[in-house]
């Protein structure tokens, strides 16, 4: 191929098609970007195994892989690796007591083995339910307040913008967390 220089003069020149054979810079950055994505992966799988559950302002209890929001209540963390079904074990096989005749077996011992545990344990759980029901009338009270006094109220939107509530919207609001209240906390609280 003949190229011209700056002066005019015909240059022969050797013109040949290159093609630059996998540099190793692109290799390296593929080994890297190979290896981050298993450090990665190694690091989100203890993050994915806590399980929060936690209680909304409302007094309903959720289960999540993200900690409460900041109106919600911490109830525990278990950050155990077996959550799923297939990670318990299996149960023991039981005996059918219709086909070999054989009496049922006896139930397990445990603390409600004797009459006096199981009242001990009856009374356990009565008191933890009451003192689950007297904070739930407590918040759905607050929350009722809230409401009563609140000029504008507003929800949280999908990317946590502010959408406030028509006064109608209000209105019905205010009337579900009077019947909230009523439900809650009785007509004799």
């Amino acid at each position: 191929m003949a190229a011209v220089s700056e002066d005019g003069e015909a240059m022969n020149t050797i013109s040949t098609p290159t093609r630059a054979p996998a540099s190793r810079s692109s290799l390296a950055r593929r080994a890297l970007a190979v290896a981050g994505l298993v450090v990665l992966g190694a690091l989100a799988l203890p993050a994915a195994a806590a399980v929060y559950k936690w209680v909304d302002p409302q007094g309903r209890i959720h289960y999540s892989d993200r900690p409460p929001p900041p109106e919600g209540k911490l109830l525990s963390v278990d950050s155990s690796a077996q959550h799923s079904r297939g990670d318990r074990p299996p149960e023991a096989p039981r005996a059918a007591a219709s086909t070999t005749g054989a009496a049922p077996p006896a139930p397990m011992a445990g603390p409600a083995a004797t009459p006096e545990a199981a009242a001990r344990l009856k009374q356990t759980v009565d008191n933890d339910v009451s003192a689950a029901q007297a904070e739930q009338c407590k918040q759905a009270q607050e929350r009722y307040q809230n409401y009563v006094h609140s000029r504008r109220l507003y929800k949280e939107g999908p990317n946590k913008e502010r959408i406030y509530l028509s006064d109608q919207e209000l209105e019905t609001e205010r009337l579900q967390a009077k019947h909230d209240v009523d439900e809650l906390c009785g007509a004799g609280r």
